[in-house]
């Protein structure tokens, strides 16, 4: 999958499922597939706060020599190593943007 809103970014393979990127001011981060979901899942809702969201994660980008926008801190997709992590709610607060991503599969929930 493309990731169109960091095409301006230096695209690093390093993992077949995990995005890794490169700014010119040599700063990496990198976009777990969940993550990015969820910030389709927000524009789908929220189409005017793309430009907001954006801005928000490259001031996070610029704060960090090395960031991995993840889906939960807790367990990560990868090893990051001493990268700063950050969940899609650490970038919607931050922007005062209060989305609850509440997609199930089933009828089942409580």
């Amino acid at each position: 999958m493309n990731y169109e809103e960091f095409k301006k970014y230096k695209e690093i393979t390093d993992s077949k499922f995990v995005k890794k990127f490169e700014t010119s001011d040599k700063h990496i981060f990198y976009i777990e597939p969940a993550f990015y979901t969820q910030f389709v899942g927000l524009l789908e809702r929220y189409p005017e706060q793309k430009e907001n969201f954006l801005k928000e994660m490259d001031n996070q980008i610029a704060k960090n020599k090395e960031i991995a926008f993840v889906y939960d801190f807790e367990n990560p997709f990868l090893d990051y190593n001493n990268a700063v992590l950050r969940e899609f709610t650490d970038v919607t607060d931050a922007c005062k943007i209060f989305y609850e991503d509440k997609s199930r599969g089933s009828d089942y929930g409580d």
